[in-house]
């Protein structure tokens, strides 16, 4: 299915750049993506492993795809059972590109990386880029987090390692770590996350910090079309939910080529993986405890979870040092924020596991 994806891409790459300048409104004529380095990069690859599924706490079916490192990269390269629990970006799955970047930290790093696909996307169940809420989205994180956590918990048993937890996402997958992240500070939300207390960093490469982030590259074409007055009819009146208010502009011949792809998503899937207020919600994300957050109300802030940043020097969305800049600012921490020289939005996803290995070690 992988390979049907890739060929209909580069059959279709002309009607990709025609699309682009049809609904572009500007003078930019370029592509919205680039899909080069990641379709080089596949031409190689080897077919993608089947995934494990855990029932959500609706019941609906989530599809992990687990990518374990070798045995002597578990003995050379780190001191300690580590894990990356990292999420596509919108309307993708853990298959469409994501897989390099999971097997590269796993053979080069000795890091365990879980790649879910988001309900209603890929393998997992539900209907397609819908959820029952934006607060089910990140109940189905913390049912990952849950599933690797035991997972972890027998590796621990067997060589008697400190097991760390790091959690991230790409693009629109960025965007639902930051939300997921900082959601009990949300007013009168209930989302119930036992599992944050495991989580001991966070990875995000290019990530959708929202519309009020303020990132948005002057001039872009946009990925997808947007219809507001859906999203402000449900926060009235709360009965657009399920609709499809964000459309996808990927090609026809993509989506019928990988029937895991998506091409819209609904008014609450939308809500879960866009920030609403970027700049207060990094800062939240930072200072939270490393132990025991979420636990101890009166407890306050250490020194912080760590945060490491990458995004594309030519990223087609981005002005990269206006994400970088989100990243918070305090002496002696481990936070990063990297502006990585020639790549874009996707082709980062190509050779980035080097600097998400790196970091991760570090943090050890």
């Amino acid at each position: 299915r992988s390979n049907k994806l890739f060929k209909a891409v580069f059959s279709t790459q002309h009607a990709i750049k025609m699309t682009a300048a049809t609904h572009s409104n500007s003078k930019n004529n370029h592509l919205c993506f680039s899909f080069s380095e990641i379709l080089a990069q596949q031409q190689d690859e080897q077919a993608r492993q089947d995934p494990v599924k855990v029932a959500a706490s609706d019941g609906v079916e989530i599809a992990i795809t687990v990518y374990e490192p070798p045995v002597v990269a578990k003995e050379q390269q780190t001191t300690s059972s580590t894990a990356l629990v990292f999420y596509h970006g919108g309307g993708a799955h853990s298959g469409a590109g994501y897989q390099n970047l999971a097997r590269g930290i796993a053979k080069n790093f000795g890091t365990t990386v879980y790649l879910p696909d988001l309900r209603g996307h890929g393998a997992s169940g539900g209907p397609r880029g819908d959820a029952p809420s934006k607060e089910q989205v990140w109940r189905d994180v913390d049912t990952v987090l849950g599933f690797v956590a035991d997972h972890m918990k027998q590796n621990q048993k067997q060589n008697k390692q400190t097991s760390k937890i790091f959690l991230g996402g790409h693009s629109s997958g960025g965007g639902l770590v930051v939300n997921y992240s900082t959601a009990k500070e949300e007013a009168g939300s209930k989302t119930e996350t036992p599992s944050l207390v495991g989580v001991d960093g966070y990875v995000l490469v290019s990530p959708e910090l929202g519309y009020k982030s303020g990132t948005a590259k002057p001039g872009r074409f946009d990925f997808a079309s947007v219809n507001m007055p859906a999203f402000v009819a449900n926060g009235i009146f709360g009965i657009l939910g399920h609709y499809r208010a964000v459309k996808f502009r990927y090609p026809q011949e993509i989506l019928e080529a990988d029937e895991g792809m998506v091409a819209f998503n609904t008014v609450n899937m939308a809500k879960a993986i866009t920030p609403e207020s970027p700049r207060e919600q990094m800062q939240a994300m930072g200072k939270a405890n490393s132990e025991n957050s979420g636990n101890d109300k009166n407890t306050e802030p250490t020194s912080g979870k760590p945060i490491g940043l990458w995004v594309g020097s030519e990223d087609e969305l981005f002005v990269p040092e206006k994400v970088t800049d989100f990243i918070p600012k305090r002496d002696n921490d481990n936070n990063t924020g990297e502006v990585v020289p020639g790549k874009n939005h996707l082709g980062i996803l190509v050779g980035i596991h080097e600097r998400i290995g790196q970091w991760i070690i570090k943090q050890n």
